[in-house]
């Protein structure tokens, strides 16, 4: 299998890292004006989230609108970042006190010796039906299913993690050569171009890229998540175990400000979608069409099992992760 980076990010290299912050749940960055603002501020906790550009952080800014962790006694400033592989080394070095990523990038980050600790789930695929991300190839390109992979270009937005490691599975059960898939990483933005130009032969997105391409013509090959592990955990929060060891509280609060940001957000996706415009540069009648993901604060450890084995079978490591060991337990 080959593995071409379009953009460097090692899990060392934090000024690989590029970032655009937003305070107090705004895009632009603005900060909140005049002495009150500033004394209320003083008396919380400030935290560095970093996030992803894509239709579920709507969940996320939502929970900060809503006030859920200023309840909590934090003062959140999100981060957004191009993936979980990107957002950890941030974290590992302090510069972000909680992130977002994929199960696979804990497993492999434990793997390597980086101590990071799991505080909550955030979101998961759906089981059946449309999933919330896709291997999508040109309408013309003539593949249509996994096995047709072989030999190809495929664009994902980290190498070595979620998507590489499923599309690679859903190859193999359709009869294909996982190892003769070529993946190259890139942003999600720039997908669409990469495929439209032919310079990659399908790519793995989520919405809105992948409604939009759907809406152009482009076809589905497979949704990797269902013919892998159906439902299993998209995105989880993390920190570092040191902070975690240094700030319990800062970590409980955090936990119980997600809990009520995730328990709202599943129930009310439209106000999600609200969010989305403005950091998704797309207008309302757009985001209203976006397919969201299942948010929630639980995690199904046993899923973890399963995608360990898998990163075993295709050496993302040698052996599985002790799944235990990846949750931050209090202590």
């Amino acid at each position: 299998m080959k593995r071409t980076r379009l953009i460097a990010v090692t899990l060392t290299a934090l000024t690989a890292l590029t970032v655009t912050s937003c305070s107090s749940g705004s895009i632009s960055g603005e900060s909140n004006a005049g002495a009150s603002a500033d004394q209320a501020s003083s008396e919380l906790t400030p935290v560095t989230f970093g996030a992803l550009p894509i239709a579920n952080v709507g969940a996320l800014l939502l929970g900060e609108e809503k006030g859920f962790f200023e309840e909590e006694g934090l003062d959140l400033e999100i981060s957004m970042g191009q993936g979980g592989n990107a957002l950890l080394p941030a974290v590992h070095g302090g510069n972000m006190e909680f992130a977002l990523s994929g199960p696979v990038v804990q497993m492999v980050s434990k793997d390597k010796g980086l101590d990071m600790k799991i505080v909550s789930g955030y979101s998961s695929s759906l089981p059946e039906g449309e999933d919330i991300n896709a291997v999508v190839s040109a309408q013309d390109s003539g593949i249509t299913s996994p096995k047709g992979l072989e030999g190809k270009r495929v664009a994902l937005n980290t190498i070595q993690a979620q998507g590489d490691l499923t599309i690679m599975e859903a190859v193999r059960q359709d009869g294909g050569d996982p190892e003769a898939v070529e993946f190259v990483e890139m942003p999600f933005p720039d997908m669409p171009a990469a495929l439209d130009q032919g310079n990659v032969d399908a790519v793995w997105v989520p919405d809105p890229f992948l409604g939009t391409l759907q809406e152009q013509g482009n076809q589905v090959v497979v949704y990797p998540y269902q013919a892998t592990v159906p439902g299993q955990a998209t995105l989880l929060v993390f920190t570092s175990n040191e902070y975690a060891q240094q700030n319990p509280e800062t970590v409980s609060s955090m936990q119980s400000a997600l809990k009520k940001t995730l328990d709202y957000a599943e129930t009310h996706p439209d106000e999600v979608k609200a969010q989305l415009p403005e950091v998704l540069k797309m207008t309302p009648e757009e985001t209203e069409k976006l397919r969201m993901e299942a948010f929630t604060y639980e995690l199904d450890r046993s899923q973890f099992t399963e995608l360990g084995q898998l990163m075993v079978d295709y050496g993302y490591v040698e052996q599985p992760v002790d799944v235990d060991s990846l949750f931050w337990d209090g202590k």
